[in-house]
Formats: structure tokens, C-alpha cells, sequence
């Protein structure tokens, strides 16, 4: 087997029909199986893929699981040389399995690739991150990120200083479509199941580079990704999971000193929310939604607190 795809679905049952269809419909040339591994969706999606695409690996979950924990779900039983996480919310534009495959083959090297995701009009999604470090998410927090889009030094972490317009090796694609070389599962396994949703990804290619593995961006393989699909249902939510998965990250990542920094940042954006963007939105009505801000900001401390609660459960 060429390639095994793994799609954890939740809810999205319209979009994950548009991303079966076009992966059966485009795809040509390889060997290929898909497993669907969906959370307890209550919008029928098992029993739409049971009936429209019996040709699918389907494992139904009676209750969410998680991104990781699902995908590792469908790992235990992938064949496939190489290993396609794919969202429900994408779409392929031609053959892009088998390019992705012919891509590998070519490059020895190349242990995981991410590719180009698109909008559906057909406008860039940056897609690629440098690991988050201490610093990237002090400029974060004072909103320098934000005020100097476009500039390596502030804006380091989202790499909106680059085009995504020619192959180069990165730290983090998007998991919205990651595609790794099987073998490198055996150095540095599977996906952490204490990262609930979010930053599961960026933990997985942290630990892919620290076996000296290699990932590439490939601009050349294009995949429309409608984007939030399933975070729209459930904002405040994935709000509290991406919160509690960032912790969990800088504490695997740089111990006590990555909380102690998340913390000390965190403190300075309330700082700058109730006295800076407090005197500017007085003064020039911007940010127009100063509450938003405020809200925001204590609804991270709130997650903080509780993540660090002695006996609490972490994600």
C-alpha cells in the first residue's frame, strides 16, 4: 500500500462527503485506503459513509475522543508506506495523493511534507509555523505580531513574512494535511493523547525534528481547505482545549520555565489590555471591541488557573 489517509471527522458531514468524493474521484496511479475515525458526530456522518463510501476503514466513536487519540486509532491499522492526516474540511484539486507520494519517493530525505492549503476562492492560507518558543508568544502578547505582520523578527511563529510560494524545509505545516513516512513513527511514535485538540501537531513534527527528521513545505501539491468547520460549532470550547494544549506544549517543550514565561506573558497583555488599548479605544475608538479583549483575557486566566491546579485533569 502506497499511502493510508486518516480523517477525524466531527459533525461536518457535507464537507467530509466533498473531501471522500474528491479523493476517490481525482485520485490515480497509487495504492491507497482511507480510514475515517469519527467523534460521535450528531449529524449522521457514520451512516453517510457507511452507505455512500462502503469502501472506507469507518470507526464510529460513541463519544469524542480527540484529534489525537482518534488518529492514533486509525495508525494501528494503516499499511500504508506513508501515513496522510487529512481534515474533513479539505478538498483535493487534482491528483494530489499520488503526487504527494512521487514527492517522497523522489526525496529520501523527507520524512514529512505539508502542501500548499487554499481557500475555496483560491487565496493563500498561511500554513506553516516555527515551533512556538518563549519569545514568538511574548510578541503575541504585546500584539507586536499583529502590528508587524509581514516581519521575521515580531512575527516569527505564523511566517507571515513568506509567501508560501517555493519548497523549503519547515518546522510546523497546518495538520489540516501533514503526510508522513511511516517508518518515522517507530522514533518518535504516535500522537500525544494528553493534547485533547491543538498544538497536537506541532508537538508531533517538535518531536519528528528532534529525531533529525525533515519536513518540507511543498507548494506545487494544492489542497482547498475550508478551515474551522468544526471550531465554529464550538468556539468557546476549543477556546478552553487550545489554552490548556498550549501549557501542555511549553511544559514538555521547556519545563517549568515555559509555564513561569506563559504566565509573566500572559500578565503583560492584561496590562496592555486594561491601560494601553483601554487609553486608545477612549481616545480613538480602537479596538472597537475592547470587551472582546477583556473577555478574552479572562477567560485564559481562568484556563491557566484550573490547568494548574494540583490534581486537575490537564486537557
Amino acid at each position: 500500500m502506497d499511502i493510508s489517509v486518516i480523517i477525524v471527522s466531527w459533525n461536518v458531514k457535507d464537507f467530509l462527503r466533498k473531501c471522500l468524493q474528491s479523493i476517490y474521484g481525482l485520485t490515480k496511479g497509487v495504492d491507497f485506503e482511507v480510514f475515517v475515525v469519527d467523534n460521535d458526530s450528531g449529524d449522521n456522518t457514520a451512516a453517510m459513509v457507511k452507505s455512500e463510501f462502503p469502501q472506507v476503514d469507518l470507526t464510529a466513536n460513541h463519544e469524542n475522543l480527540g484529534f489525537g487519540k482518534a488518529n492514533n486509532i486509525a495508525l494501528n491499522k494503516c499499511t500504508g508506506r506513508y501515513i496522510l492526516f487529512l481534515n474533513p474540511d479539505t478538498e483535493l484539486v487534482d491528483n494530489s495523493l499520488q503526487a504527494m507520494v512521487r514527492f517522497m519517493d523522489a526525496d529520501p530525505t523527507a520524512d514529512a511534507i505539508g502542501c500548499k492549503l487554499i481557500f475555496s476562492d483560491g487565496s493563500v492560507q498561511y500554513s506553516t509555523r516555527y515551533f512556538p518558543s518563549i519569545f514568538t508568544d511574548l510578541m503575541e502578547n504585546l500584539y507586536l505580531d499583529a502590528i508587524f505582520p509581514r516581519s521575521t523578527f515580531f512575527n516569527r511563529y505564523k511566517m507571515g513574512f513568506w509567501a508560501h510560494d517555493r519548497m523549503r524545509e519547515i518546522d510546523v505545516p497546518y495538520g489540516a494535511c501533514l503526510l508522513v513516512k511511516k517508518t518515522i513513527l517507530q522514533d518518535v511514535g504516535y500522537f500525544d493523547e494528553q493534547f485533547f485538540m491543538y498544538y497536537d501537531e506541532i508537538d508531533f513534527c517538535y518531536r519528528i525534528k528532534k529525531a533529525r527528521g525533515r519536513i518540507y513545505f511543498v507548494p506545487d501539491i494544492e489542497i482547498i481547505h475550508h478551515s474551522n468547520k468544526s471550531y465554529n460549532q464550538i468556539m468557546s470550547q476549543c477556546d478552553r482545549w487550545k489554552a490548556r494544549s498550549k501549557l501542555l506544549l511549553f511544559k514538555k517543550c521547556y519545563g517549568g520555565l515555559g509555564i513561569a514565561a506563559l504566565i509573566f506573558n500572559l500578565t503583560l497583555n492584561t496590562m496592555i489590555v486594561w491601560s494601553i488599548l483601554s487609553i486608545t479605544h477612549y481616545i480613538f475608538k480602537r479596538p472597537r471591541d475592547l470587551d472582546y479583549f477583556k473577555r478574552y483575557v479572562l477567560f485564559v486566566w481562568g484556563e491557566y488557573i484550573k490547568y494548574l491546579k494540583p490534581g486537575k485533569s490537564r486537557c
